[in-house]
């Protein structure tokens, strides 16, 4: 029995920081040969909301203009935050960015143009978050449009899940590589380069095994962490966001884990350990690294992060490959300060800001199930 209570507790490892599982509970999160909605902007929502976020929290909320059918805007929900992994809720201003990618890519193939206007009514902060919007968004015909993120709604790749823990080395051509780094934007003052250097890649994993156990330890991110987590697959579908065992392991073992987890639950400290230790030794199979970094760490930059994030998972996942996000020591709480500052000491020398720390695996053959994912109308909300 303390064996099967360890495996299901394997689920615990990686899920702290920009912690990104993909598509919904449903067996086919997104049917491509499906009519688009009759409201185009309700089907850029329904391919949206699979977009990549931070503890798969999808703190959206959209707003339709009442007499515009081609307006619409992009709030942050609340009532969906990360108070201690986040406290600035900069991940959270990423996940806003993957969003808009997503929405501008499937908008494109629909041969519209979604026009997005960042903050239109300035910048929000902590006091104002959820009240000033993200983004206004208009939707105009026009046939030809080729998005410059067209990736970042490409079918295969954002109907896969992310596969968890069940992977091997990375194995990616340099072709694709250099495309990876092809996503910077000097304009925005954003730098995406890859590491493969062994020695780069042995301290990335040190600090990333550090971040995850110093997570795990902190009683409130790992409350946080535990809370977000659904242990089961009722917990799924009565609040379908939140981090979930479905990538973890093949639907039939997964039954007979959630089974195990609602007979036999662990206390937090037991659940973080497990993660600790699985966590630990899934590094050795990491080879590859993206990191991604910033010039300035203002709203609007959080948000151009998102958009690039979003089309580099593309680029990866359309390979055959998986992206982790092993961003534990960007967390912005007192006590992973040390760690953040090793890590900006490191890989941001000139004062840049480190956005994302993103490791590459292959995953293992087998089918696994799609994360939980809330229905377009969840996130569609009343002027």
């Amino acid at each position: 029995m303390n064996r099967m209570r360890r495996i299901v507790i394997i689920c615990a490892v990686g899920i702290g920081s920009f912690a990104l599982v993909f598509v919904g509970c449903m067996s086919t999160p997104i049917d491509p040969w499906a009519e688009p909605a009759d409201d185009i902007r309700v089907e850029l929502v329904e391919w949206a909301r699979f977009a990549q976020n931070a503890h798969n929290y999808q703190s959206w909320r959209v707003v339709l203009d009442p007499e515009r059918g081609d307006r619409m805007w992009l709030y942050t929900e609340t009532e969906r935050l990360l108070p201690e992994t986040d406290p600035p809720a900069r991940q959270v201003t990423i996940s806003h960015g993957t969003f808009l990618a997503v929405m501008e890519a499937r908008a494109a193939q629909l041969g519209f143009e979604a026009t997005i206007n960042l903050f239109p009514r300035g910048a929000y902060d902590l006091n104002t978050i959820g009240e000033l919007p993200v983004a206004e968004i208009v939707v105009r015909e026009s046939p030809g449009f080729a998005s410059p993120v067209a990736v970042a709604a490409q079918v295969d790749a954002i109907t896969q899940p992310t596969i968890k823990y069940r992977y091997r080395p990375a194995d990616l051509e340099t072709g694709i590589l250099q495309a990876i780094e092809g996503w910077s934007s000097p304009e925005d003052g954003i730098e995406v380069r890859v590491v493969t250097d062994l020695t780069d890649v042995d301290w990335l994993n040190d600090l990333s095994r550090q971040a995850y156990e110093l997570e795990m330890r902190n009683p409130a991110t790992r409350d946080e962490t535990y809370t977000s987590t659904r242990m089961t697959r009722r917990a799924r579908r009565r609040t379908p966001y939140g981090l979930a065992y479905t990538a973890n392991f093949r639907p039939a073992l997964l039954r007979v884990v959630e089974i195990s987890q609602a007979l036999f639950p662990q206390n937090q400290e037991a659940w973080a350990q497990t993660g600790i230790d699985q966590f630990s030794e899934s590094l050795a199979d990491i080879n590859t690294y993206i990191v991604i970094t910033s010039d300035t760490n203002d709203r609007t930059t959080q948000v151009h992060t998102g958009r690039i994030l979003q089309a580099v998972w593309m680029d990866v996942q359309s390979e055959g490959h998986v992206v982790l996000a092993n961003s534990q020591a960007l967390q912005e709480y007192p006590e992973m300060s040390e760690l953040y500052a090793r890590v900006h000491e490191r890989l941001a020398p000139r004062g840049e800001t480190v956005q994302m720390l993103l490791a590459i695996a292959r995953p293992a053959e087998g089918r696994h199930l799609h994360s939980p994912r809330l229905p377009v109308e969840a996130l569609i909300h009343e002027p």
